[in-house]
């Protein structure tokens, strides 16, 4: 009787009509939200899976949010070693096993990713760390291809890496279906890429060449360009970046620097976005033939990256304000981490793991509780946090980026 009267009182919270949550670019939102008033008590869901709207009711939270884009951290290891994202001490690898006891297995992550599908999700990042160096990658690459092949539309498939060990895998990306490509690179001067990645200048050199090589592949490939801006190492350098755009069929996105546990955090090293927009038009109106560029509406109402382009360019630039205009309100992004935790936030403190959970030999419906638990439990913005100070104040409670995969 119990367990039935709590199975009552999830699915009536889970019917109420949502919120209209979505953060528009000014940071305002159409609707104050309130944390649903009946407590929440992980029931696992029936068979058949019940959808809301072809979602799971295990992936929306108690805004109203539909979680249909998971992203997977493949490692937490990385053959780079930026100062924003990883942690002082350690050393990077190139080449990561995938028999460590620490990480979800080849046939556990598939066997996560195949649930999360079943259960509405329709996009998939692989994250890192950097994904590339995992040793099981083409496995991975083929089963998401598999996922994508059998699901009603064709799956978003998408990778964030460093771009070192880029060209090789290209191929592979293809076969699977995986069309979406971040690429992060936060200088185009060779001279300061040992100083923000603590790798060879020659290094710098090999990403800049895929970059330009996967940029034209526009057939096979949607590429994205991550730029994290710290003041005073390479803000002077927004303008270039913006010229990439001129001829180059892709987006350059400008991040604003965020606080994590161990990567040195300070708001005076924080490029705000009001700053990047007055930089790129100033460096426009100094460019010769270039007009102002133009604001363009948001791709989906889940987008993070506020629009820009230039009239008659190739390409267009984007501005993710994570600390001074946060887009939290439309997040519909579940984390899976390397060794298996669900988080249900970029700055969330909490994880459930799906990897003890898989290891004590649990069903699916027990893996849907795990997950309805994480997600139920989502806040509406920052992980918690009312703002930069205050996440800044707790980095030290949360994974470093390198764990979260961005």
């Amino acid at each position: 009787m119990r367990a039935h009267t709590a199975r009552g009182v999830l699915a009536q919270t889970l019917r109420k009509p949502a919120p209209n949550i979505y953060v528009r670019a000014t940071g305002s939102t159409a609707s104050t939200p309130s944390t649903a008033s009946e407590p929440f008590v992980p029931v696992a869901p029936l068979q058949p899976l019940q959808r809301s709207a072809g979602v799971d009711q295990a992936l929306i939270d108690s805004f109203g949010r539909r979680h249909r884009y998971l992203r997977i951290s493949l490692t937490d290891r990385c053959n780079l070693r930026c100062k924003y994202c990883m942690p002082d001490e350690g050393e990077g690898d190139m080449h990561i096993p995938n028999t460590s006891p620490e990480l979800l297995s080849t046939e556990e992550l598939q066997r996560v990713m195949s649930l999360f599908v079943r259960m509405g999700v329709n996009k998939i990042r692989l994250t890192g760390g950097e994904p590339t160096i995992r040793s099981d990658l083409d496995r991975i690459l083929a089963h998401m291809g598999h996922l994508s092949a059998g699901a009603p539309k064709p799956l978003s498939l998408g990778i964030t890496t460093n771009g070192v060990r880029l060209r090789k895998f290209l191929p592979g990306f293809r076969d699977a279906g995986l069309r979406n490509i971040n690429l992060s690179l936060d200088t185009l001067v060779s001279a300061k890429f040992p100083l923000l990645a603590r790798k060879p200048m020659e290094w710098h050199q090999r990403v800049v060449s895929v970059l330009k090589e996967v940029a034209e592949q526009e057939e096979h490939f949607t590429l994205k360009l991550n730029v994290v801006l710290l003041k005073g190492v390479n803000e002077e350098e927004i303008g270039d970046f913006v010229n990439l755009t001129e001829h180059l069929p892709l987006e350059v996105r400008f991040l604003e620097f965020m606080p994590f546990d161990g990567n040195s955090w300070s708001q005076n090293r924080l490029v705000p976005q009001a700053t990047m927009v007055e930089t790129m038009q100033r460096h426009l109106q100094d460019k010769a033939g270039a007009a102002e560029a133009k604001r363009l509406p948001p791709d989906s109402l889940h987008d993070v990256a506020n629009l820009w382009q230039v009239p008659g360019w190739r390409g267009r630039i984007g501005m993710i304000a994570s600390m001074t205009d946060a887009f939290c309100g439309g997040c519909n992004r579940i984390r899976l981490t390397s060794s298996g935790e669900i988080r249900n936030c970029l700055f969330g403190e909490e994880g459930w793991s799906l990897r003890d959970d898989i290891r004590r030999g649990a069903s699916d419906e027990t893996l849907i509780t795990t997950i309805a638990t994480g997600v139920y439990k989502k806040n509406f913005k920052l992980g918690g946090a009312r703002d930069m100070q205050e996440l800044q104040a707790g980095s030290s409670k949360r994974l470093p980026m390198v764990a979260l995969g961005g």
